[in-house]
C-alpha cells in the first residue's frame, strides 16, 4: 500500500521559489508536450525509452526528460483505459438493440475485442487529459535528504532539469536545498519501522503554493479472519454512527454551517474546506480497529444530485459541503492499513426499514427517531439504519422492497 505527506515549500526564500516555478512550469509544458506528441503518434507510446528519442524543448536533464515522458505515457494510458471503457459501455448498449431488431449480424456476431475499431485518440470517446495542479513525479537520484537545522526538520537537495552557465567553458546542472518541516502525519511513517519511503517525490503547486508530496510504502495488512463485524451509517447531522450505537463526529456540522457563509473561492472558504477535511480524517481515526474483522457501509452514489426543489435551499446550501466521498475514501484506507473487510452495500431502504421485524414503512422514519408503525420497535433512526446496513452487509438480502426478506 501506498500513502503521501504533503509538505508545504513555504520557508523557501524567493530566489528558490522562483526556481521552483521555473521547474515546475517546465516540466509540465514537456509534460502537455509528450501528451500531444504521443496523440498525434509523433512519440511511440511505450513504457521505457531513450532520453535521445525525446523532444527536449523545456527541459535539458535526461532524467528528467525520461521521468515526464513516462509521468505522460501512464497519464494516456489511464485516460485510454477510462475511453475505452465508455466505447464499451455504449457500443454494449447498440449491440442489445440491434441483437432485439436483427439487424446488422456481421457486427453482433463479434465480440467487442474483435471489431477493428480506430483508435481510440481519434474518436469522440476520448478527452485529453488536462494537468490542473497536476504532480510533477521526481525520481530519487534527482533528489537528496540533507542535514537539518534548529529552524528545520531536514533540507531535500534538487538537481534541476535545466543546465546553469558557471563560466564559457564549463556547465552543470544546478541544486537547491528546500527547507521542509515534519508534521503529525509525516512523524507517523518516519516513526513507524514498517513505513518504507518511496523512491520518488511528487512536485505539486496548488494556489500559488508549492508542495512535496513525499510517498510511503508498506506491504499490504493481512485480512483478519477473525474479530466482529460493524455497520456503520453515514449522515450530515452525525458523520457516522455505528450499529453498536457509538457515534464518531468530532463536529462536522458546525463546519459545514461555517463553509456554507464563505463565499466560495475565497480564502476562508478553502480554510473552512481543510478544516472539515481535517475533522472527518479525525473522526473516522477515532474507530477502535483491533477487534474489528468487517466494517460494512453503504454505496451513497449521487446523494445531493437532483435534490434541488425538494429539500429546502438553506439545508442543500450546507448539504453541498458534507462529503461522503471522503469518508469513504478514509474508511478504505483505515480497513487498508489494519487488515479489515471493507464491505459496500446498496442503500435502498436502510432508512425506511425495522431492525427488528423488517418491515419497511417510510411513515416510520420521522426526523431523527424511527418508530416501527408495524412493532412499535423505537431508537435512533441512524443506530437503526447502521443495523440494516450491518444485516445487509452480512446476509445480502434482496434490496427489492417487493421481495425485501425479514432479516429477525
Amino acid at each position: 500500500m501506498i500513502r503521501r505527506s504533503k509538505h508545504i515549500l513555504k520557508f523557501s526564500n524567493k530566489s528558490k521559489l522562483d526556481v521552483l516555478d521555473s521547474i515546475y512550469s517546465n516540466c509540465k509544458l514537456q509534460l502537455e508536450t509528450y501528451i500531444d506528441q504521443i496523440i498525434s503518434g509523433k512519440q511511440e507510446l511505450t513504457k521505457m525509452i531513450t532520453s535521445k528519442l525525446l523532444s527536449s524543448e523545456f527541459i535539458e536533464h535526461s532524467i528528467w526528460k525520461q521521468m515526464c515522458y513516462i509521468q505522460a505515457s501512464q497519464i494516456i494510458r489511464s485516460q485510454t483505459k477510462k475511453s475505452n471503457n465508455d466505447r464499451f459501455k455504449s457500443y454494449r448498449k447498440i449491440y442489445a438493440k440491434l441483437k432485439e431488431t436483427g439487424r446488422y449480424n456481421k457486427f453482433t456476431s463479434k465480440k467487442f475485442s474483435e471489431l477493428n475499431l480506430k483508435p481510440v485518440y481519434q474518436t469522440k470517446y476520448f478527452t485529453k487529459p488536462i494537468l490542473n495542479n497536476v504532480s510533477i513525479i521526481i525520481p530519487k537520484i534527482l533528489t537528496d535528504s540533507c542535514y537539518s537545522s534548529k529552524e528545520f526538520d531536514s533540507f531535500i537537495r534538487l538537481t534541476t532539469p535545466n543546465i546553469k552557465k558557471i563560466n564559457k567553458i564549463r556547465n552543470h546542472y544546478h541544486t537547491i536545498n528546500i527547507p521542509i518541516k515534519q508534521h503529525k502525519h509525516s512523524n507517523k511513517y518516519r516513526a513507524d519501522i514498517s513505513w518504507k519511503q518511496s523512491n520518488s517525490i511528487g512536485l505539486q503547486k496548488i494556489n500559488g503554493n508549492f508542495y512535496f508530496n513525499i510517498f510511503w510504502e508498506k506491504d499490504d495488512a493481512q485480512k483478519k479472519t477473525t474479530g466482529k463485524s460493524i455497520g456503520l451509517d453515514c449522515g450530515y447531522k452525525k458523520l457516522l454512527i455505528s450499529s453498536e450505537n457509538k457515534t464518531y463526529d468530532v463536529g462536522l456540522e458546525r463546519v459545514y454551517e461555517k463553509i456554507s457563509r464563505k463565499k466560495q473561492g475565497s480564502k476562508n472558504f478553502k480554510q473552512a474546506l481543510v478544516e472539515r477535511d481535517n475533522l472527518i480524517n479525525q473522526s473516522v481515526n477515532q474507530i477502535k480497529t483491533r477487534d474489528i474483522q468487517t466494517i460494512v457501509v453503504e454505496d451513497l452514489k449521487n446523494v445531493k444530485k437532483d435534490s434541488k426543489g425538494k429539500i429546502r435551499k438553506k439545508f442543500n446550501n450546507k448539504l453541498q459541503r458534507w462529503s461522503y466521498l471522503k469518508v469513504l475514501n478514509k474508511l478504505s484506507m483505515l480497513t487498508e492499513e489494519n487488515g479489515i473487510n471493507l464491505i459496500k452495500v446498496n442503500p435502498a431502504y436502510t432508512s425506511q426499514t425495522c431492525s427488528r421485524c423488517g418491515s419497511i414503512h417510510k411513515e416510520s422514519r420521522k426526523g431523527e427517531k424511527y418508530l416501527c408503525i408495524d412493532c412499535g420497535y423505537e431508537l435512533d433512526a441512524d443506530l437503526n439504519a447502521s443495523i440494516n446496513i450491518l444485516h445487509r452487509g452480512v446476509y445480502s438480502p434482496s434490496t427489492d422492497k417487493a421481495n425485501f426478506q425479514i432479516l429477525h
